[in-house]
């Protein structure tokens, strides 16, 4: 059985992800050093519900948390063949892999924050749309002045731009298509040109980080193609933050590479739902989903036998 590790966004978060973690033997070594470097009181701000959530708090903490859980499993022979991040679970995903040291992603999870907030402009967010074709979407997104910024399938996608228009137009496309509307927890219009800037910054951060052999590939989520040099890396992880990411196609390209088993290693289980509805036969679980570090061990020994 083929494994493939999926590395969340942000929104997935909540006030004890971190005590949940930290009450893991097996986990607590790996996360506390990269807690301590932090430039915040890591403990206080992602117990703070008003806090974890600020793009500066929310980054490297998603980052971290998943960065532990990936080191942990790997010390416990974890045999993974292929991995994926949502958004700034790309970063994680690279830790995963091997092409980047763990307190290297923090790091740069704290520059891409401050290089997206530097961008952004005041009163944008994000939005999830479940229900709507993409094409009929796309027409509204250009309607309104909103952008397409994520594809989770053909359904299910999420607009990036102004909340007060996001918000004015979400109880009318509830009613005209029968969606299901979510605006996300999120103060930047990620994915979408407005963050041009930020794109252009994040690049040279990337570039002069020290990087490391791949051990596998990770697939962008920008078009699902298999990361494997640095060159494309920095290209990808840069790009990202200004151009939208195809969540569907990336699942795909998974399902064609192999993976016949998918594992998220939280916070969350959002994109285990996605693989799930994509792929019902194929087995997809979340750390999150077990009240035990070792009982999601015990169930990925079971599946990548």
């Amino acid at each position: 059985m083929s494994l493939c590790i999926l590395c969340p966004g942000q929104g997935s978060q909540s006030i004890d992800m971190l005590p949940s973690l930290l009450a893991e033997p097996l986990l607590a070594p790996h996360l506390q050093p990269l807690l301590r470097a932090m430039p915040f009181d890591a403990m206080a701000v992602a117990q703070n519900a008003s806090e974890c959530f600020l793009n500066a708090h929310a980054q490297p903490l998603i980052v971290a948390a998943g960065a532990a859980v990936i080191s942990a499993l790997k010390n416990q022979g974890i045999r993974i063949e292929l991995s994926a991040g949502y958004s700034i679970g790309e970063l994680t995903a690279h830790v995963m892999v091997g092409s980047i040291q763990a307190s290297d992603a923090v790091r740069l999870a704290v520059q891409r924050a401050r290089c997206m907030d530097n961008a952004t402009p005041q009163g944008h967010g994000m939005m999830a749309v479940k229900g709507v074709r993409l094409e009929r979407l796309a027409l509204i997104a250009q309607e309104h002045g909103l952008y397409i910024a994520i594809v989770n399938d053909e359904q299910h996608a999420v607009l990036a731009g102004s909340t007060a228009v996001m918000k004015s137009i979400c109880k009318g496309i509830e009613r005209d298509f029968g969606a299901h509307v979510v605006h996300l927890n999120v103060s930047v219009p990620s994915h979408t040109p407005l963050l041009l800037g930020a794109t252009v910054a994040f690049r040279m951060a990337l570039a002069q980080t020290p990087w490391q052999a791949f051990d596998c590939p990770v697939l962008s989520a920008l078009d699902g193609s298999p990361v494997e040099t640095q060159a494309h890396a920095v290209e990808c992880l840069s790009r990202q933050i200004s151009e939208p990411l195809q969540w569907a196609r990336t699942l795909d390209l998974s399902a064609e590479m192999g993976a016949t088993v998918y594992f998220e290693v939280g916070p969350g289980n959002t994109l285990t739902r996605m693989a799930r509805e994509r792929f019902p036969r194929v087995p997809a679980r979340s750390l999150s989903e077990f009240h035990t570090f070792d009982g999601a061990l015990n169930w990925l020994t079971e599946n990548t036998r």
